[in-house]
């Protein structure tokens, strides 16, 4: 069975480089914008010739969420869109008998149902979040992204739908706070000579890793906590937080488990952290596809998170 994935940007309007109210795009909301797109659309294939992809919304609605004194705190709208490749012929093999079962031509696309959410907070603000789901290497953040950008450059060319990673600080936050570390692991790029021989590897081979794991490290996160916060906000190298003596640390790596969530943290590669959850065992699953009530609950819960973690609520 594939592994269902939860992936969370932040987005934005840019006019040049200023960030629009996500409310105010010349005079239109965001949220008004996508859901008036789609809704035009809904269930009709379009070709995306450029990346070889069909995709069609399959699903459209929108709520307001309030707070126990009935204000409101942010706007959502979930979305199912039908996407997948074609321009390739091959065999679609059945795995039991090995027997051919259909032959894909190249007109032919692999259609899979995908969810997502796009979560705007009330008020004057000019960021919101976008939740994605994926199922094993396959997502839609490319394609989405890309159609909401037409959309949006269709009001002015001059303005653009930017998504991108959230803070690395928010992500990390969420780990330490809520997630159980599992492993540490230093890792270094090239053995030094004298170790290869020891090891009985050849010398100076291109892509050689020695790891280093230590597992259930009880107490690291209390000792090392305000060494890995100094990291994060850019005060502290990554190599600085674990030393080993004769050990030049290339890469420190934090393996977490959170429910029945695992991710693994590079410490070195933070500003590029883009986190995917497994939600595998949270969603109900019809045909090895989210159900898409299900999936909206835990979109809109994780893509919560994220608007508390950004200060947007």
């Amino acid at each position: 069975m594939k592994h269902i994935g939860l992936t969370t940007y932040g987005i934005n309007v840019r006019e040049g480089k200023k960030n629009l109210e996500i409310h105010n795009i010349l005079g239109h909301s965001l949220i008004d914008i996508i859901e008036s797109n789609a809704k035009k659309s809904l269930n009709i294939y379009s070709d995306d010739i450029q990346s070889e992809q069909v995709f069609a919304y399959d699903e459209v609605f929108r709520k307001i969420v309030k707070n126990e004194n009935n204000q409101e705190l942010y706007e959502v709208l979930f979305l199912r869109v039908k996407t997948g490749e074609y321009g390739i012929e091959s065999e679609i093999v059945d795995k039991g008998t090995g027997l051919t079962s259909y032959k894909k031509k190249m007109r032919d696309a692999d259609v899979l149902p995908f969810g997502c959410c796009v979560m705007v907070p009330c008020g004057e603000y000019a960021s919101g979040v976008v939740v994605l789901q994926s199922t094993g290497r396959y997502g839609i953040k490319t394609i989405l992204s890309r159609k909401i950008n037409e959309y949006i450059t269709s009001i002015n060319s001059n303005l653009r739908f930017v998504m991108g990673a959230i803070v690395p600080k928010v992500y990390m936050e969420k780990y330490l706070n809520e997630g159980i570390l599992q492993s540490i692991r230093v890792l270094r790029y090239g053995i030094p000579d004298d170790d290869a021989d020891k090891y009985g590897v050849d010398r100076n081979i291109k892509g050689i890793v020695e790891e280093r794991i230590i597992k259930k490290p009880r107490g690291f996160l209390r000792h090392k906590l305000d060494d890995i916060k100094a990291c994060m906000n850019g005060n502290k190298r990554y190599d600085e937080i674990v030393q080993i003596d004769g050990f030049d640390i290339d890469d420190l790596k934090l393996d977490f488990k959170m429910g029945s969530r695992s991710k693994t943290i590079s410490m070195k590669n933070l500003e590029n952290l883009i986190v995917t959850e497994d939600i595998t065992e949270e969603v109900d699953l019809e045909n090895g596809n989210p159900i898409f009530v299900s999936l909206c609950d835990i979109m809109e819960v994780t893509g919560e998170f994220y608007l508390r973690a950004k200060k947007l609520l």
